[in-house]
């Protein structure tokens, strides 16, 4: 008995080992923490990459001030609140953000479904097999699998951290494409990783320096090469030898960089929200810091931002304290921030420094009259703006004198000033109002458009001013503006629409920029102007055209937008030149690439916007041909229970409205499906919509279509220069789609997310359209109710059109 049981476990001893190594190996592999994202896997919220190192790691992070959405970032392992990348342009829904290889690029998605690709501006490889590996130096690599060829990698745009073996310096210099900076831009403060005030990078006209630009124009030189190593300026540069910085320079490049020392595990700098330069150094997992304040020895320090109101910047200490619900917000930061906050925002009339360092302080939004009545007795200290610090025994005895008074007396100065402020309102005043709003906006504000649907109660000129973090807009003073348009020089000129002139100009860093200017004597600008500040702000999708700051100084009104080379899409269809470089294929791109900003615009942003005013003028294009939608000057907020909204005022471009819009002033979602059916028979047939294509000017672009496709002649359609590369099903598919859009009852149209799986799914069935809207030329009386003027906007990247009331 005994050797049968021997026997019978030999039998099992090779399986009882397989079992051994499979689990063994299972648990190994489960508790080891991957450094590479290949083209199988995802990255889901609650996953991280880890280099192979262990020194850093990378996933999704938030921000107590933004807990809703969620940031692509890299941190060190040892402290995860050090973070040292961050993808700064596609925030993400909280809890439902994926990372994943899409066709060979790095691309995000969310709950909301729309893809955004990390790398996108990078040239994209032709094979699809590439992965994404996390270095130990923090750098995240996107490369071919095969070749291990670098695509693209984080390095190229470092965030506010520089890390040993990134370059901070001038790219590209001998290529025909124009050259590139690679810079560190500060965070606008501990809590939020979105573009802050200050920029670090070489001197454009001395590539051997570095300097700090501030967002107002300010700049300082803060390290020069001696030609054996980098010299900073500042003192007490702790530990520079311990950093050995080289600098390159040859006709094609400028830069510095640098390596830690072995007395260091690790070593870097971050450029503070503050404007402070950090030095940091890290041994056995703990982290030690230095920080330099960049003054220079007349004192001017950039990080003592001049305050631009009234009350000026200084601001006087009483005993006391504030009451914590009472017109004033906690900020959850550390109490030597709180004056930079307050000084930068003319709505802070006080704040109040706390005793515990991680609490924070408070910001005191109301009048310095009100706040008499309501300061309590106790330790703390409150900082009240304007005075000095001279003035501190005067002000405890005036205090003590006038706040029985001014209780008393408080309700009529300012019930007269209201009453004052209210009859002598006037342009002038409004627009230096709105300054004072979109300053608040940069420190934070949250710009919430009160547009009624009735606009003929001048709905666009009110904007309220609430004390909800939103998405920052930088102010670009004046004086920058001028030097990147050379002063507004005609050779500069891009075009001129019913806002203004549009220039083209380059920022210090390098950055090519497009300036709307509003013109000074249009009252029907400075609506726009406020409305495309209060939308396009909020938005942000890779369709969407950027608006990058805004300029508002004395009586200057100034959009800043990201410069598009390849200007705007009816440069290229209705151009015989232009249009010989288009196919097929790029047609279909920038066709979903239309959609897909409409969707997000419709359905998917954090506001739901009517455009009112989409045309291929407005579809701007980017180096690639990507499109981008442009000028929100007309558009609409819709709440969440809205579905359509009626003006008094048609504003527009007529060949591009709906029916019931142009006739009845009614607008909706499908006011824009209309636009955009409009804009899919122009592409196609590379003619304007307003073009009379029978000898008795009887049909428009709409009704040939219609007719064509009826008799099954769709191909007759197409432009012949497009014929050589399209495919004649797709071709009649899009014909179809556009009628679709066209039809002249708008429950009739589909909407964006239908026409978005049309353009996806070919093998969606497509519905037989109904007859479209405006066959027939419209006769000269109905013409004049909604048109506006035609412009040719291949020397204009961004243009308004006219408005005209019904």
């Amino acid at each position: 008995m005994a050797s049968m049981r021997i026997t019978e476990t030999k039998e099992f001893f090779p399986l009882i080992l397989c079992l051994i190594s499979f689990f063994s190996s299972f648990f190994s592999f489960s508790s080891h923490a991957t450094d590479t994202l290949t083209s199988e896997g995802t990255l889901r919220n609650n996953e991280t990459l880890v280099s192979n190192g262990g020194i850093f790691e990378l996933g999704f992070f938030s921000t107590e001030s933004f807990s809703d959405y969620h940031y692509l970032g890299i941190w060190l392992r040892a402290d995860a609140n050090k973070v040292v990348w961050v993808d700064r342009e596609n925030p993400i829904l909280a809890s439902s953000g994926l990372l994943q290889i899409w066709s060979g690029n790095l691309v995000l998605m969310d709950r909301r479904q729309v893809q955004l690709i990390v790398n996108s501006g990078y040239v994209a490889t032709a094979t699809t097999n590439t992965s994404a590996t996390l270095l130990d130096t923090g750098n995240l690599v996107l490369k071919e699998a095969d070749t291990g060829t670098i695509i693209w990698q984080s390095f190229d745009i470092p965030s506010d951290t520089y890390l040993p073996g990134m370059k901070l310096g001038l790219f590209g210099l001998n290529s025909t494409n124009k050259p590139g900076f690679h810079v560190l831009v500060s965070w606008v403060s501990p809590k939020d990783p979105a573009r802050g005030l200050f920029t670090l990078t070489v001197d454009g006209t001395n590539l051997t320096k570095l300097k700090v630009w501030r967002g107002d124009g300010a700049k300082m030189d803060i390290a020069f090469w001696d030609g054996h190593g980098l010299q900073f300026v500042f003192e007490n540069s702790t530990g520079n030898n311990n950093y050995n910085f080289s600098y390159q320079s040859n006709k094609y490049e400028a830069y510095y960089t640098f390596s830690s020392s072995q007395k260091y595990d690790l070593m870097w700098f971050v450029l503070a929200s503050t404007g402070n330069l950090e030095q940091y150094v890290m041994l056995d997992k703990k982290i030690s810091s230095v920080s330099h304040t960049l003054c220079e020895d007349g004192g001017m320090c950039l990080t003592s931002i001049p305050s631009k109101c009234d009350d000026g910047g200084n601001f006087l200490e009483v005993n006391g304290s504030l009451p914590s619900t009472y017109n004033s917000g906690s900020i959850n930061m550390r109490a030597s921030d709180c004056e930079i906050l307050c000084k930068n925002n003319c709505s802070c009339s006080a704040f109040a420094s706390v005793q515990n360092e991680e609490t924070g302080c408070q910001l005191y939004y109301g009048s310095k009259r009100e706040l008499l009545k309501i300061i309590e007795k106790g330790p703390g200290i409150i900082y009240i703006r304007g005075g000095t610090p001279s003035d501190s025994k005067k002000w405890k005895l005036w205090l003590a004198v006038a706040v029985p008074l001014a209780f008393l007396l408080a309700l009529i100065p300012i019930s007269l000033s209201c009453y004052l402020c209210r009859r002598k309102e006037d342009q002038v005043t409004r627009r230096k109002g709105f300054c004072d709003q979109v300053r608040l906006f940069q420190m934070g504000s949250n710009f919430a458009s009160t547009v009624p649907h009735d606009e003929a109660g001048g709905g666009a000129d009110n904007i309220e001013i609430g004390r909800q973090k939103d998405q920052e807009l930088p102010l670009f003073s004046f004086s920058t503006i001028k030097t990147a348009t050379d002063n507004f020089a005609d050779t500069n000129k891009l075009g001129e629409g019913g806002f203004g002139p549009v220039y083209k100009g380059k920022l210090l860093v390098g950055q090519e920029i497009a300036v709307k200017r509003l013109s000074k004597i249009s009252r029907q600008g400075l609506r726009e102007f406020k409305n495309e500040v209060s939308v396009i702000c909020k938005l942000q999708h890779r369709n969407l055209v950027r608006l990058l700051g805004c300029c508002i100084e004395a009586e200057e009104s100034i959009l800043i937008y990201e410069y598009m080379p390849n200007k705007s899409l009816d440069c290229f269809i209705f151009d015989s030149t232009n249009r010989a470089l288009m196919d097929w294929r790029r047609c279909i791109g920038i066709i979903e690439g239309i959609a897909q900003g409409l969707l997000y615009l419709h359905k998917y942003s954090r506001l739901r916007i009517i455009h009112r005013d989409l045309k291929t003028s407005n579809i701007l294009l980017d180096s690639e041909m990507n499109p981008k939608i442009s000028d929100f000057g007309m558009a609409r907020i819709f709440g969440d229970d809205d579905s359509r909204g009626k003006t008094n005022r048609v504003v527009g471009t007529f060949g591009y409205m709906s029916p019931e819009y142009a006739m009845d002033g009614l607008f909706s979602e499908k006011s824009d499906v209309f636009s955009f059916g409009v804009i899919i028979l122009e592409i196609i047939s590379c003619k304007k919509n307003i073009a009379f294509f029978e000898t008795d000017h009887s049909l428009n672009l709409l009704g040939k279509a219609w007719y064509l496709w009826k008799e099954g002649n769709g191909m007759d359609l197409i432009d012949s220069t497009l014929c050589a590369s399209c495919s004649s099903s797709e071709v009649m598919r899009c014909i179809q789609m556009g009628l679709l859009c066209v039809q002249e009852r708008a429950m009739d149209r589909p909407n964006m997310s239908d026409v978005v799986s049309m353009l996806s799914n070919e093998s969606i069935a497509l519905p037989v359209p109904k007859e479209p809207a405006f066959l027939n030329q419209l006769n000269s009386a109905n013409a004049d109710i909604s048109s506006s003027k035609q412009r040719c906007s291949c020397n204009n990247d961004l243009t308004v059109s006219s408005e005209h009331a019904r």
